[in-house]
């Protein structure tokens, strides 16, 4: 189910049109790599923090590092137990919910581009454990993350 075009295309289209937040922060999928899924935004106005300074807001950065969690739950989900078909699979995005959310902030998020991206530390039954990232576009180390998501509903 991971490279099936449908599902690839549906969790794009979840994730940059569908949950009206991601869309408001302008998130754009840039991976779907199970191992290692990638998240972008780019950087407009209306996300600083510090408008003085030019610099991220960290409820941006957090909820960039929260959302790239979710999507690399999801696709490790989607590669140890596939589902019939993309919208089965889909569906388990609604069956999770965050449960604890660590950001160390490192340097101001000053950049054009940020990338985040995740890997999933442990999938448990009822718990997963995800290490977040986020650089800029020249690589620069913006904030770290680790979260905690509840799995509902998993067997």
């Amino acid at each position: 189910m991971i490279s099936n075009p449908e599902f690839q295309s549906l969790l794009k289209q979840v994730l940059e049109d569908k949950i009206p937040f991601c869309h408001l922060l302008g998130i754009k999928v840039e991976s779907l790599d199970p191992q290692h899924p990638q998240l972008r935004i780019d950087m407009r106005e209306e996300l600083l923090g510090n408008f003085a300074q030019g610099m991220l807001h960290g409820g941006v950065i957090a909820s960039v590092l929260d959302s790239v969690a979710g999507i690399a739950i999801l696709l490790k989900m989607t590669a140890e137990n596939p589902k019939e078909d993309a919208f089965s699979q889909l569906r388990e995005f609604g069956l999770m919910s965050t449960i604890d959310l660590r950001i160390d902030y490192l340097m101001p998020g000053k950049g054009a581009s940020f990338i985040a991206n995740a890997e999933v530390t442990r999938l448990g039954k009822r718990v997963a454990n995800v290490l977040m990232d986020l650089r800029n576009e020249k690589g620069d180390r913006i904030a770290t993350g680790a979260a905690a998501f509840m799995l509902h509903g998993r067997s």
